[in-house]
């Protein structure tokens, strides 16, 4: 059976301490991507037990269904004793545990489990052990299928707005994110590294002055906390147009337009690493490599072997007309990844972090290409070396080489191989600096101009599909408190705007809509007298007492609120209790936590977990 074009694989193994004490200690802790936000009933209705709500992990699994992926892999902690039955609750098993894997059928999607063993400590780590064979398993992505690696706390409803005149049970793909993503990932063929998805987090004023994050959270709208916040640069260099998206190859400083999709990412820095390090107090100041600037051109299979080793770095490369530098662009962490970068991994064992560290590295080394990427730490190792050479030889098989350029490349790792063994490296430098780039040194060695090796024989870009700023509010990552609140506000707002007997659909029988105050109360809610709910979710079987105000809350399931109680910007975990006259702000009540009657917050993000 052939492998599949591409597979899904969540990443779900960690808890997310800025969650506590929502999320607590494995194994009988609730993991972050159980934590309920507004349920729709594309999702309930295919659960057993309709009191569940819904989860970020089972609509992921939907969109992955409507987005065509049918394999799916969920990386989860190695202690998580909660995941799985919560997976079983609504997909069919195919087989129990073994191994640390469990399998299980939603839909026509195969799910397969998996439990990261316990030196497993980033995303890096997560997508290098499941691209490695060991003896006694197959490895479980397999070696010619591209990757979507997905955030498994991801709120990604975009096409509910896009959906707003349809039935919202319907699935299309014309609208479904993933699907665009990928299908823009294909665009750019034989060159595809790494896709990501940026959402435009960018507000203003009445006068059109953008907002700082304070004033945004302020007033009710996504923020990011500062080191969440990135100084993206984009190139205005396109792939060819997908799905009509890109309208216009001009792209003038006026006309340049954000969610057309296909421009290369040629920077991406934490803005808190850029600022400290200046260090000076002054206006940031943020140094772009010319590199960056221009696009390399794939070499001919024929060109000659010397003037190709006497390319100076930037000889035979295009211009890029500019590139635009955004800062309120959010990385949701959603990436479509080409099967060769899985190779790059195991090259590179020390990194940890797909997002701080690979992607990094991705993003400078494009400019050089595949070779590049896999730079001259990989020449250290023979089995890296043989690693690298398989991915050149894959990728001149793929664009009709016939082994041209694989020959090309193996006889200079030849040449420097003999070179390294005789004491000396001839015209090769092999220094690299932190940023990728060759050092000031790297102008002549000897009599020779040093080549910019390795050069892009075969170039490989990391593209972004940016959504509009619309699209935008309904797709973020719900890891803290005010994303979390905002994602279900947002989420529950939207629903309540449909035509009603859409909404209804969506909702499970017996929910409560109070679309005045923008509010959504599960079955079985008991209700005292006087009680004001202003954008609020509120779980099934809660009860809430007399004249209590809640203002942007979050009710898990089973939680009892006393009377006189008031509560604002927060969150009460299932089952928990909240005394009378309790004043509660910013605050986190954990599952089965008991406050006691009069208590007040005292500081923003207070938790109560006893």
């Amino acid at each position: 059976m052939a492998d599949p074009e591409y597979v899904a694989i969540i990443l779900a193994s960690t808890q997310g301490t800025r969650l506590f004490p929502l999320t607590s200690e494995y194994p009988t802790g609730t993991p972050k991507h159980l934590l309920p936000i507004s349920p729709l009933s594309s999702i309930t209705n295919d659960v057993k037990n309709h009191n569940l709500l819904s989860t970020p992990l089972q609509r992921l699994l939907l969109k992955t269904h409507e987005a065509h992926l049918h394999h799916v892999i969920i990386a989860i902690h190695h202690e998580d004793g909660s995941t799985v039955p919560h997976l079983k609750a609504f997909c069919s098993v195919i087989s129990e545990s073994f191994d640390n894997v469990t399998n299980l059928q939603y839909k026509s999607m195969k799910l397969r489990i998996v439990k990261m063993p316990a030196d497993c400590h980033g995303s890096a780590d997560a997508l290098r052990f499941l691209s490695t064979e060991e003896e006694g398993r197959e490895r479980y992505i397999p070696p010619s299928s591209h990757a979507v690696v997905l955030p498994s706390d991801l709120i990604l409803e975009g096409d509910l707005l896009l959906s707003s005149n349809k039935n919202p049970n319907e699935a299309s793909c014309n609208n479904n994110i993933l699907t665009t993503l990928i299908a823009q990932h294909r665009q750019w063929t034989n060159e595809a590294g790494v896709s990501l998805l940026l959402t435009d987090v960018g507000s203003e004023d009445k006068e059109g002055i953008p907002l700082k994050e304070s004033s945004k959270a302020k007033m009710g709208k996504f923020s990011r906390d500062e080191e969440d916040m990135e100084y993206i640069g984009l190139s205005s260099e396109v792939c060819f147009p997908i799905m009509g998206g890109l309208h216009s190859t001009s792209f003038s400083s006026s006309s340049l337009k954000y969610d057309e999709g296909g421009r290369r990412v040629v920077l991406k820095r934490s803005k808190i690493e850029v600022e400290e390090g200046d260090g000076t107090g002054n206006t940031t100041k943020l140094m772009v490599s010319k590199r960056r600037l221009h696009r390399g051109k794939t070499k001919s299979n024929g060109a000659d072997i010397a003037s190709w080793m006497m390319n100076s770095a930037t000889a035979g490369r295009d211009a890029s007309p500019s590139i635009s530098l955004r800062t309120d662009l959010h990385d949701v962490h959603v990436y479509v990844i080409s099967n060769w970068v899985f190779e790059l991994l195991h090259a590179r064992p020390n990194m940890a972090s797909f997002q701080k560290e690979v992607l990094p590295l991705l993003i400078s080394r494009q400019f050089r290409g595949v070779e590049g990427a896999f730079g001259p730490t990989a020449w250290k190792v023979e089995g890296n070396r043989e690693r690298r050479k398989r991915v050149l030889k894959g990728l001149d098989d793929d664009t009709g080489g016939g082994g041209t350029d694989y020959a090309k490349i193996s006889s200079l790792l030849g040449m420097y191989s003999s070179a390294k063994r005789s004491g000396g490296l001839g015209g090769f430098y092999v220094e690299e600096t932190e940023e990728g780039d060759r050092g000031a040194s790297d102008e002549l060695d000897g009599n020779l101009l040093s080549p910019s090796f390795p050069s892009s024989v075969h170039p490989y870009a990391v593209s972004a599909h940016v959504l509009s700023r619309e699209t935008s509010s309904l797709v973020l990552r719900a890891c803290t408190i005010p994303t979390l609140l905002y994602g279900c506000g947002e989420i529950t707002s939207k629903t309540l705007k449909l035509d009603t007997t859409d909404a209804i659909k969506l909702l499970p029988k017996g929910t409560q809509l109070n679309t005045k105050f923008n509010s959504i109360l599960l079955p079985n809610c008991k209700v005292g007298e006087k009680v004001q709910t202003k954008s609020c979710t509120i779980g099934s079987n809660v009860t809430l007492g007399d004249r209590s105000k809640l203002n942007n809350v979050l009710v898990m399931d089973g939680a009892v609120i006393g009377e006189n109680v008031v509560l604002q910007n927060s969150v009460v975990g299932m089952g928990a209790t909240v005394g009378d006259n309790c004043n509660l702000k910013d605050c986190m009540v954990g599952s089965k936590a008991v406050v006691n009657s009069g208590t007040r917050t005292t500081e923003k993000g207070e938790a109560f977990h006893v």
